[in-house]
């Protein structure tokens, strides 16, 4: 009996011994499995972002510098052909150079530029600013009929006239933002508002500087799909300080940047 007892007892420990070791392996096993499972996680997202195109990419790293701004600000109203200006805004005009109007929040930032210009040796002169509604229908109408003039069929006259030429309400020149420039040399030379102004030393300087003031060069080249405008290098545009260094790093056009902007939600009035 007592044998019986004592085998009994030793089948006990040995079964408990085995279990402990069967639940330890166990353990082991599910912890050696969770390990798999992160690790393959972490490759499958290390993977994934390798295989992120370059565009892909681009648009991450401009995604995580974004500024904390919103397409609602003022200085980032967006006016082209297919977003007319709202002609019940109420814009706050200040004079500027040769009885030309801007938006007087600019003022400063412009006439901070313009007097770096002059101290560099540059003689800027301001071709354009602010214009209405109605002064842009006039401008277009006048390219159109030209046109016309020379030969051209209406339809060539118009597609001519919007390669340069805002439609009326399409014209950032109604926000009192845009600024078109050339230095006096150039004009008195008997030239005007061409692209070939980029062969001079003062468009360089403007184009390289604009950034520091708040500017941007509304309509650069190869960007004419996104602005629907031909290259203009004469063209600039105040958008802040903090979007147009952005907006240069990156290589943007305003519509582009906007576009990012509302990507990411920024979009409410501050």
């Amino acid at each position: 009996m007592k044998l019986k007892i004592l085998m009994t007892t030793v089948a006990a420990l040995l079964l408990a011994g085995c279990q402990s070791e069967f639940t330890t392996s166990q353990n082991e096993s599910s912890s050696s499995g969770n390990s798999e499972v992160s690790s393959t996680i972490e490759e499958s997202q290390a993977r994934s972002e390798s295989t992120l195109s370059p565009e892909e990419e681009k648009e991450k790293a401009m995604m995580a510098e974004l500024p904390d701004v919103s397409t609602k600000d003022w200085n980032l109203i967006l006016v082209n052909n297919w977003n007319p200006i709202d002609e019940t805004l109420e814009i706050p005009l200040e004079e500027a150079a040769d009885q030309k109007e801007i938006d007087a929040r600019i003022m400063e930032p412009y006439e901070n530029w313009m007097n770096a210009a002059s101290e560099a040796g540059y003689n800027i002169f301001l071709a354009s600013s602010y214009r209405s509604v109605d002064r842009q229908r006039a401008n277009y109408n006048n390219s159109i009929q030209q046109y016309i003039n020379e030969g051209y069929s209406e339809e060539e006259a118009t597609k001519m006239t919007e390669d340069y030429i805002a439609v009326p309400g399409g014209s950032e020149h109604h926000t009192g933002l845009a600024l078109d420039m050339i230095d006096s040399e150039w004009l008195n030379a008997g030239k005007g508002l061409v692209p070939e102004y980029d062969t001079q030393e003062t468009q360089h300087w403007l184009a390289d500087t604009a950034a520091d003031y708040g500017f941007i060069l509304r309509f650069p080249k190869d960007k004419e799909e996104a602005t629907g405008i031909e290259y203009e290098s004469w063209h600039f545009r105040y958008v802040g300080v903090e979007n147009a260094q952005f907006i240069q790093k990156y290589d943007l056009a305003l519509e582009e940047y906007i576009e990012l902007l509302e990507k990411a939600g920024k979009t409410e009035v501050r």
